[in-house]
């Protein structure tokens, strides 16, 4: 039977005598206030509350509070569907519950159990949330709701992705922190779809049991989620809250090319500052329309306006033919050195052949590198970037020009060489020149060239201390002639470093892991890491162990907060691990298993070419 709040409206009893007042609580202990269903308690009136209601929920909470303004309403609405009362301390006001309940954050719940508490509130944060967590506790005939999310395991997976057109699938490890805290939301965002009458599925896999899925689907870290829509994957690069993830695969089960019908709609789609991509069709039933769906499919997060038409007045504009696609660049960046837009038309053209032709022509020849378009504009290498007060609005827009033309001039000279162009803003890339020595360099324009081997270059401010148009001339003949120097950002290495752990920075990268007489498991790591200060003795350990049995293979450890690593080591979350062994330093392997040092001898002994040579040494 649910609470009933009635009788927490009660008014203490007159005492009629002495008896009767040693026996009955205070007027004050015995009046709780009512606020939308949940007991207001204070200093005075907690403990004969709790004697009264051995079982109950209480939220510790701050008025000034953000997260305990978002869950109060959900509190309340939670209170009117369990079986016991649910209270709130205000413990900016009650100052002595707080201390005595060790609060130290807002909000901060407490749950009573037949007078035996308080344990922590570890549930979710909705209505929902609250019922399920509370009720499973004191209800020993709760039934939770079944589960949108569906468990999915080698037995169905191929079933559910082939009956459901835009699947989500999270692939999980029970033991990992990220996942458990993603699972209430995920299963919100499941149940949100679901009420919304969305075809989106949500789907899990334990990575660690269905192991051929996790190889399969090339899960490396926890949680890894992937989208299949009818059956092809893409990367999902959403938000991990719920109504981030509702917001996100509703917009991924929308075209991700748009349709113009008319002229005019193409005419304001056009992107005023990024390429726009128009495909030219006469029919959508055409096998040219399905490759171009399918690129803009695996395009939906690179390229924001891609579009297509069939309206004979586009096509006339554009002296465009049937299956014509046209890359449009923005006029802001049009220059005399190249064409204004360029046109793919191939017969029997696959989405691949299309990714390859709009990725080669992202960008015009010196466009304006963002943070924002750096990762899909900007990643091919040799990138030279001028850096200076680029601002391309109206009012600053004749002075950034001035500068973009003289780059210009220089760069149509490197086409030929593939070498890429690009101005940024150094407001916008502050940090990134600091810490490549660029912060106060005393130069209007700074200049870093991202070479092949993924190293930067970074010009000398003080050799190149002439003109725009002199220094990059010049800075570019060294870059050509391999004389510039590339810029390793290092912390001095240790004198001493004689533990079993080698400690590598920028500088002796590749004197350690590099040293093709041995096998390299390289630990990157952030001083403030717990998962890496957890990890830290058990490493030694293993290195201490290794040292006698194993002395071709080397443990090393290296800060990444602070040292540049080679681009194939890439760091993407901490702590990570790589193997590097002998002969095969340019492809080294990411350990993706927990950090079980026998799985390490295991992982190490699997791919090791110096070492574990016998199957014995494990």
């Amino acid at each position: 039977m649910l609470f009933d709040r009635r009788l927490l409206a009660l008014v203490a009893l007159f005492c009629l005598s002495s008896v009767h007042c040693d026996e009955a609580a205070t007027d004050e202990e015995l009046n709780y206030e009512m606020d939308e269903g949940v007991v207001v308690l204070t200093d005075k009136n907690f403990d004969a509350f709790l004697k009264k209601n051995p079982s109950t929920l209480v939220k510790f909470y701050a008025p000034w509070c953000g997260h305990c303004k978002h869950l109060a309403p959900e509190y309340e609405k939670a209170s009117s569907k369990v079986s016991i009362p649910l209270a709130k301390v205000d413990a900016t006001v009650e100052t002595e519950l707080g201390k005595r309940f060790e609060i130290q954050g807002y909000p901060t719940l407490k749950f009573w159990k037949d007078g035996q508490g308080p344990t922590d509130y570890d549930g979710g944060r909705d209505e929902a949330g609250i019922v399920e967590w509370v009720e499973s506790r004191v209800d020993p005939n709760y039934k939770p709701p079944p589960e949108e999310v569906v468990t999915l395991t080698t037995e169905n997976f191929d079933d559910f992705i082939s009956n459901n057109e835009l699947v989500l699938v999270e692939f999980y490890a029970p033991w990992c922190g990220h996942c458990k805290k993603l699972a209430p939301e995920y299963e919100k965002a499941a149940q949100k779809l679901k009420a919304q009458g969305s075809k989106v599925k949500l789907g899990k896999v334990d990575a660690t049991i269905e192991k051929d899925l996790g190889t399969k689907y090339g899960v490396s870290g926890y949680p890894t989620m992937k989208i299949l829509r009818n059956g092809r994957r893409f990367d999902y690069n959403g938000p991990r809250e719920a109504a981030g993830i509702v917001k996100y695969m509703t917009d991924q089960s929308k075209p991700a090319a748009t349709k113009l019908a008319k002229l005019k709609d193409i005419e304001r789609f056009m992107s005023k500052d990024d390429v726009t991509i128009i495909g030219f069709f006469a029919t959508e039933d055409s096998t040219a329309f399905e490759a171009f769906s399918d690129a803009a499919e695996m395009l939906r997060e690179e390229f924001k306006t891609m579009g297509h038409t069939s309206d004979p007045a586009a096509f006339k504009k554009w002296d465009a033919k049937p299956n014509d696609i046209i890359i449009f660049y923005p006029a802001l960046f049009h220059s005399k050195f190249e064409p204004k837009s360029r046109t793919y038309n191939k017969a029997a053209a696959t989405s691949e052949d299309l990714l390859a032709f709009f990725r080669e022509h992202s960008a015009p020849l010196v466009g304006k590198m963002t943070k924002k378009n750096a990762a899909t504009r900007y990643t091919k290498k040799p990138l030279v970037v001028v850096y200076y007060n680029a601002d391309f609005s109206v009012q600053y827009r004749e002075g950034s020009e001035y500068w973009r033309q003289k780059v210009l001039n220089i760069a149509q000279k490197y086409q030929k060489d593939k070498y890429r162009f690009a101005v940024a803003d150094e407001e916008e890339f502050s940090k990134e020149l600091t810490e490549l020595g660029l912060g106060d360099s005393g130069l209007e324009h700074n200049v870093v060239v991202f070479g092949y081997d993924g190293k930067k270059y970074p010009m000398n401010p003080q050799e190149f201390d002439e003109e725009l148009d002199e220094n990059l001339e010049a800075f570019m003949k060294q870059i050509s002639s391999g004389k510039a120097k590339a810029h390793v950002k290092s912390a001095p290495a240790p004198k001493d470093d004689k533990g079993p752990v080698k400690t590598v920075v920028g500088s002796n990268f590749d004197k350690i892991v590099n040293d093709e007489t041995k096998d390299v498991l390289i630990e990157f790591y952030a001083p403030w890491c717990g998962h890496c200060k957890s990890f830290e003795p058990k490493y030694k350990d293993l290195a201490q162990a290794l040292k006698k049995t194993q002395p071709n293979v080397v443990l090393a450890k290296m800060d990444a907060t602070i040292n540049d690593a080679p681009s194939q080591f890439a760091v993407e979350g901490f702590p990570t691990i790589y193997f590097a062994p002998a002969g095969k330093k340019g492809e080294p392997i990411k350990y993706s298993g927990n950090r079980d040092l026998e799985d390490l001898k295991k992982f190490m002994a699997k791919h090791g070419v110096k070492s574990f040579q016998k199957k014995d040494e494990l």
